[in-house]
């Protein structure tokens, strides 16, 4: 009985342990927002990347999270409801402009609240029209239709394309003459122009009309961008290795492992009997390469040890020694002198 108790008793702490260590893994994944909170209800032209959970930061510190996500159809077009909470000390004001923004290149963004009041305030507001709000923006729009363009381009064009973006983008009133020197040199490659000029034009317009209160962080992730770029160009030998040393050479390696017996799933090779161990059998092999290793070093003193050979015309001599006689006397053989070796 005391066995039982202590076996249940046992079992009931793990399982209570077990619980707390899940509680703070989940809160440690769900990162909570510390101290009292608020819901707001937001209205977004684009929340591309944003997912619930998100974060809700104020120059940079998160104070909220993003509670759900859903479509609404208001005034005959389809906007994005976003619900999320924000930390008590914070209101919203018509003042306040709310921001999707890029979190990580992978995608991920979060909600940034630009000049939120501190305080209780008498003009604070709950629900947020798309007149205080900035839309997602998709940094692949820029470079759409462009796949001919990239093909034929030198790779040093290409960078210096996307830097003279980057600083008209930024808002520096010395970046157009170089971008449109850019824009030049592109279509001096290509046999359309015109459909090139057009879909960059098309692109930057769109960039423009999404990129409008974030300039400020677009040259940023460019840059970024370009970092990366530059990083696999460094490494280009590598992926020539991954292809040479790719499917095709394991292919053969397999093939060659199959021919020796070694492919086997079930731990039974072919023409073996069942039961065949593949690993026992590899360890035995390198054993066996040891005890080859360790008689080789042995040579040098068996070869010590093994007497020079008789020069020629010399009687051979006995392994054993001389047969003793019972009386002196010597055996003749031709009349040459015959020595009896033992047996």
């Amino acid at each position: 009985m005391m066995k039982h108790f202590g076996a249940v008793w046992k079992f009931g702490l793990a399982i209570v342990v077990s619980g707390m260590l899940l509680i703070l893994i989940s809160n440690e994944i769900r990162q909570p927002v510390a101290g009292e909170t608020r819901s707001f209800t937001a209205e977004f032209t684009d929340v591309s990347g944003l997912h619930e959970g998100a974060d809700v930061r104020v120059r940079g510190v998160r104070v909220g999270k993003v509670q759900s996500l859903a479509l609404n159809r208001s005034n005959g077009r389809t906007l994005s409801r976003v619900q999320f909470t924000m930390q008590r000390r914070y209101s919203i004001v018509p003042t306040s402009r709310l921001a999707v923004k890029f979190q990580a290149l992978t995608g991920l963004r979060y909600i940034d609240v630009i000049d939120p009041a501190e305080g209780a305030v008498s003009d604070e507001m709950a629900s947020i029209p798309t007149s205080m709000t900035i839309p997602s923006f998709d940094i692949t729009k820029l470079f759409n239709g462009l796949q001919p363009v990239l093909a034929t381009l030198d790779p040093s064009e290409i960078n210096t394309f996307t830097e003279n973006v980057a600083t008209f983008l930024a808002g520096d009133g010395n970046g157009l003459g170089p971008m449109l020197a850019s824009i030049k040199r592109l279509t001096a490659l290509v046999s359309d122009r015109e459909a090139v000029i057009a879909t960059l034009m098309r692109n930057l317009q769109r960039v423009a009309e999404g990129v409008r209160g974030k300039s400020d962080a677009l040259p940023t992730i460019l840059d970024q961008v370009r970092i990366n770029v530059d990083a696999a160009m460094t490494v280009l030998d590598e992926f020539r290795k991954s292809q040479v040393y790719g499917p095709e050479f394991t292919g053969q390696v397999a093939r060659l492992l199959d021919a020796l017996g070694l492919n086997s799933g079930e731990w039974t090779a072919p023409n073996y009997k069942p039961g065949w161990d593949p690993a026992k059998a590899l360890d035995k092999a390198f054993t066996n390469v040891y005890n080859e290793i360790d008689g080789i070093k042995r040579i040098p003193v068996v070869w010590e040890n093994i007497p020079e050979p008789t020069a020629a015309g010399t009687p051979v001599p006995c392994s054993k020694g001389p047969a003793v006689l019972p009386l002196p006397m010597d055996v003749l053989l031709n009349g040459r002198k015959v020595v009896i070796c033992r047996q």
